[in-house]
């Protein structure tokens, strides 16, 4: 890592095919052995400290420096996991984090499995069209008071139901059964689409519907971005 530091410090970073202090092996060296060790210290605090070290040295800006080491490891990263998994399936799970690169490979393999379930598509779908909907953040909680379709307050209940449970799975890095208890929802989210008009004329029901789609989507943000999986 003091040399990756280094020499992107410097300016010496891999172009094309030319990598001639093999910078490329010295990222996938890391990565193997912070995989194979379970080393769970963020990628983050890693290049962070090298450049500590390095910083009276650095010809460029730090910042610059460290996003570079950053998405260089990216990726590696993301090669590494492709030749192992689908490549949606990395690049849905590193859109929404690989700081830690342990439980970005957890939540790959988790991944990975349920989408090679038989009711993965569907379930895919209906969670996609989330995802698709909810493009910026709502900064309004959900109140159920303003809900006029029964189908809002069947996915409102529906949620509050998994929710406690898909956290602490994810806490203790059971992904695949948090990814199981978020498909349960797959009917009420259906049900939803087709009976709720969410962006409706009012901007208080609008917002509130956008609001609870936001929920819905939150239970899986720490886990993959769904709009990335192909069908």
């Amino acid at each position: 890592m003091d040399t990756i530091a280094g020499c992107f410090g410097v300016g010496l970073i891999p172009t094309g095919s030319a990598d001639p202090y093999a910078l490329r092996r010295s990222a996938l060296g890391i990565i193997n052995i912070i995989l194979e060790k379970e080393y769970t210290e963020p990628l983050n605090d890693f290049i962070r400290v090298s450049l500590d070290l390095l910083e009276p040295k650095l010809a460029r800006q730090r910042n610059d420096v460290h996003a570079d080491i950053l998405e260089f490891f990216k990726g590696r990263f993301v090669n590494l996991l492709t030749d192992r998994f689908p490549a949606d399936v990395v690049d849905a799970v590193v859109a929404v984090s690989f700081d830690n690169l342990v439980e970005a490979a957890a939540k790959i393999e988790a991944l990975a499995e349920f989408k090679s379930r038989p009711d993965y598509e569907p379930v895919a779908v209906a969670f996609k069209r989330v995802c698709n909907i909810v493009k910026e953040p709502v900064m309004k909680p959900v109140d159920a008071g303003l809900f006029g379709e029964s189908a809002e307050q069947d996915l409102y209940k529906a949620y509050q139901a998994v929710s406690t449970t898909v956290e602490n799975k994810v806490a203790e890095g059971d992904y695949l059964a948090a990814l199981t208890e978020i498909a349960t929802l797959k009917g009420a989210v259906d049900e939803f689409f087709d009976k709720v008009m969410v962006m409706a004329e009012d901007e208080r029901v609008r917002t509130n519907r956008l609001a609870l789609l936001q929920e819905i989507k939150s239970l899986f943000r720490d886990i993959a971005d769904f709009a990335k999986l192909a069908a």
